[in-house]
């Protein structure tokens, strides 16, 4: 990993003797530090010292001084599992280095640019109350504001296809109007309020650009403690002491974010962690979650921020060492924010909780590596911890009040878009499971398979769906062929190249729809094209969709005359499941390589469709 300044990279040194846990070891003992300004550059050197390769290029812009939360982050990322390969550009340079194409910043290829303007520095009317000015000049300043960084990021999607995260601007830690601010329609709450909303609506549901709330994360840290006017005056320092960690970890957590998929389900315990006290013993009634008590209350917040990692599509279970009749009942007579409906699975009996965990992922059918468990019993998390070491352990300390935050705070959780296909998760995960009893109703599979009356619609990615279709490259294992994990800026780019099909697939049944299920890249040629990527989402295996798409995808890539059309299995621990899937469809094995890579071929006289139970396959050439 390197940063650079001014243009040029600085290479990461390698030491001799390097050993490759050395890096595990540094991710555990920088989450162990409390990360102080002597910590985070004492780390950093660190970093420098281990061969390792970037999982994330990333690229730093703005007219502030960047480089020590540019160190912070890297840092922190690092500890969090991504390794970041930076370049800082040269101060207040962000529009020239776009527009010269023989920049640092290009050589440096990012797969991220984060841009960051200090409002005072662009227009000092900003930092003032703005007394002896005209009517009308603060909110003239921050529309000029406003509009410099919208002109930027049009430049940016012109020069580069990379994701651009785009920081807001926290307000300053004192006003010029004193305790009357709030009162005036040019004061800093309603100035700022206008500028960060207007930056945030310039980019909803913009695939390419994320606003990052860098004023929440000030503000959250404390204004005044985050600001030291002496290294603003010296250095242009714009953040400083909390403020700085405050910045760096919301930007590691939006870098990390990109590149590693977020889990996908919350296992709890019950008693003493969706409320005080022991159902069994202390019975119903004297469960403590209702107002006016508040170690009830500190439980009813909790329930309502589960509800909200609910809504971000993580999925909510139960593993619960009790009698299943006296949990239904307090779910049934407790005016609970939570419904056992909320919960995709649910183990409550007596087994040991690991056993209880294993079962439960294996219902949802998904990795344990995909899964959180959270409990306030030390014993039961360090069992989980030992038995299931795949198993991300969330240990819930005495104090109930701290739950909600605890698991808001997560970065286990972190998405930096959400989709409609995360607020129904739940729903999809409960459409499997009345699948799951279908089949068990049914005689044969083929009957099964014709029952369910699926379609699966097929589209070209056109810009849309960007964020869903990063989320299943990030995060499918078990049905994905070669398990590349594009970025979204690569993603954009295929989308864009008339060389590569691009597509996705949503499937729907009679149960429900499953949403959007699986995408796949494949390489166009006139003679021989290859299927770089293909996945599918678990939930929609087994059930011949596979088969139908790799039948539109024959046909598409033998349309134009193609002699051979080719695919490759890159074998890892996780999609055994995708192994024949070549073979099963005509392919014939071309070559084994050292890797134990296997290639697979079909000439386009072999490529006739298969068989499969499909109802209906409608094709959307209009794209996603």
């Amino acid at each position: 990993m390197g940063v650079a300044a001014g243009g040029e990279r600085q290479a990461g040194r390698v030491l001799p003797g390097d050993r490759p846990d050395d890096a595990a070891a540094l991710r555990r003992e920088i989450l162990a530090s409390p990360l102080g300004t002597a910590d985070v550059e004492r780390f950093f050197r660190r970093l420098g010292s281990l061969d390792r390769r970037a999982d994330l290029r990333v690229a730093w812009l703005g007219n502030h001084t960047l480089e020590p939360v540019v160190r912070h982050a890297a840092v922190l990322a690092f500890a969090h599992g991504v390794d970041l390969d930076q370049y800082v550009g040269p101060f207040d340079q962000h529009f020239q280095a776009l527009l010269d194409p023989g920049s640092a910043l290009h050589a440096a290829r990012p797969d991220v640019v984060v841009f960051t303007l200090s409002a005072r520095l662009f227009a000092p009317v900003l930092a003032t109350g703005g007394g002896a000015l005209p009517p009308g000049a603060r909110r003239a300043a921050a529309e000029e504001l406003l509009e410099h960084v919208r002109s930027w990021v049009e430049v940016a999607r012109q020069r580069t296809d990379a994701t651009l995260l785009v920081c807001n601007f926290p307000r300053p830690a004192r006003s010029g109007r004193g305790i009357a601010d709030p009162g005036s329609a040019e004061g800093d709450a309603a100035l700022y309020g206008w500028l960060n909303e207007s930056l945030a609506s310039s980019y909803r549901g913009d695939p390419q650009v994320h606003v990052l709330d860098v004023d929440g994360a000030i503000a959250s840290a404390g204004r005044t403690a985050s600001g030291n006017a002496a290294l603003f005056h010296l250095a242009k320092l714009e953040w400083h002491g909390p403020g700085l960690t405050a910045a760096a970890e919301l930007l590691a957590r939006a870098l990390c974010a990109l590149r590693r998929p977020a889990k996908k389900c919350l296992l709890l315990d019950l008693d003493n962690t969706l409320w005080g006290g022991i159902v069994g013993e202390d019975g119903v009634d004297g469960l403590r979650i209702a107002p006016g008590d508040p170690v009830g209350e500190a439980f009813l917040d909790f329930q309502r921020a589960l509800l909200d990692l609910k809504g971000r599509g993580v999925l909510l279970g139960i593993v619960s060492k009790n009698n299943r009749e006296d949990v239904e009942e307090a779910f049934r007579r407790l005016s609970m924010p939570l419904s056992l409906d909320d919960f995709a699975v649910t183990r409550i009996d007596w087994q040991h909780k690991h056993l209880n965990v294993e079962s439960a992922a294996a219902e949802l059918d998904i990795g344990l590596d995909a899964v959180v468990f959270a409990d306030d019993n030390p014993v039961e998390c360090e069992l989980v911890r030992q038995m299931l070491p795949q198993v991300e352990v969330l240990p819930l300390p005495p104090d109930p009040a701290v739950y909600a935050d605890l698991v808001l705070r997560s970065w286990h959780f972190d998405k930096l878009a959400l989709t409609d296909e995360d607020a129904q998760k739940t729903v999809q995960y409960r459409d499997n499971a009345a699948r799951r009893r279908a089949r068990q109703a049914t005689a044969d599979l083929a009957s099964w398979l014709e029952s369910l009356d699926t379609t699966i619609e097929i589209g070209r990615v056109r810009g849309g769906q960007l964020d869903r279709l990063h989320q299943l490259f990030a995060k499918t294992n078990q049905f994905n062929l070669t398990t590349k994990r594009y970025t979204p800026a690569e993603l954009r780019r295929f989308a864009r190249a008339e060389e590569w099909l691009f597509e996705w697939l949503r499937v729907r049944d009679r149960f429900g729809d499953l949403g959007l299920v699986g995408a796949w890249l494949v390489r166009l040629d006139a003679y021989e094209p290859e299927i770089d990527s293909f996945l599918l989402s678990c939930r929609a295996l087994g059930r011949d969709v596979e088969t139908a798409a790799c039948n539109h995808i024959k046909a598409r890539a033998f349309e134009d005359g193609a002699r051979r059309l080719l695919g490759r299995f890159v074998p890892t621990p996780k999609n055994r499941p995708a192994a024949g899937f070549y073979a099963g469809q005509g392919f014939s094995l071309v070559e084994r390589l050292p890797d134990g890579t296997e290639v697979y071929g079909i000439t386009s006289a072999e490529a006739g469709p298969r068989p499969c139970a499909i109802s209906q396959v409608r094709i959307e050439e209009g794209g996603a």
